[in-house]
């Protein structure tokens, strides 16, 4: 199954990862967890295959609070090669900065050094573009699918739906009225 991390500082990233494993979930294709970085294990890295990163900037390019100390970790020259992992990440930023997706730029740049595996070249959104970061995301999504499946064993990627029905998946959450 695929791990689905995220930094966000505002939501947005945190909306496409989930948006990710939702996706995912329509498809067959086993999600084991959408969470912020710094909510996972990140020396637990190691033991995965396949993780997907969606990540924004703050400030004059620091990462999202919710990714801080996984990344001060994933720095350390002491960090863990990372050879069995394929991976990809997608950046949510906007062009009209100077630092614009240095985060996801750099966790790229590191998970290759580490000697992981780009599953998918790492896109970067742009909230100036004129289909804002919509644009890219649907474009980096509709390569991501195929790629994934690829991954997978030959009997689970029989089982992955490369376009699946407009169904709905079980609710996230319910709504009561009193």
């Amino acid at each position: 199954g695929v791990v689905v991390l995220y930094g966000s500082e505002t939501g947005c990233a945190q909306e496409v990862a989930e948006r990710i494993g939702r996706e995912a979930q329509r498809r067959n294709i086993a999600v084991k967890a959408v969470q912020p970085m710094d909510a996972f294990t990140i020396d637990e890295l190691v033991r995965e295959d396949l993780a997907i990163f969606v990540c924004s900037t703050t400030g004059q390019g620091d990462p999202p609070a919710n990714m801080k100390s996984s990344w001060r970790r994933l720095i350390q020259k002491s960090y863990p090669r990372l050879p069995s992992l394929a991976f990809s990440v997608f950046g949510l930023g906007d062009s009209s900065y100077a630092e614009f997706n240095f985060v996801a730029k750099k966790l790229h740049n590191r998970l290759v050094q580490l000697g992981a595996q780009c599953l998918l070249h790492r896109r970067l959104g742009d909230d100036q573009d004129e289909g804002g970061m919509d644009k890219e995301l649907a474009l980096w999504m509709a390569e991501l699918w195929p790629a994934l499946a690829q991954t997978l064993p030959e009997e689970q990627r029989a089982r992955v739906v490369a376009d699946p029905p407009a169904s709905l998946l079980p609710a996230v959450c319910e709504v009561l009225f009193q």
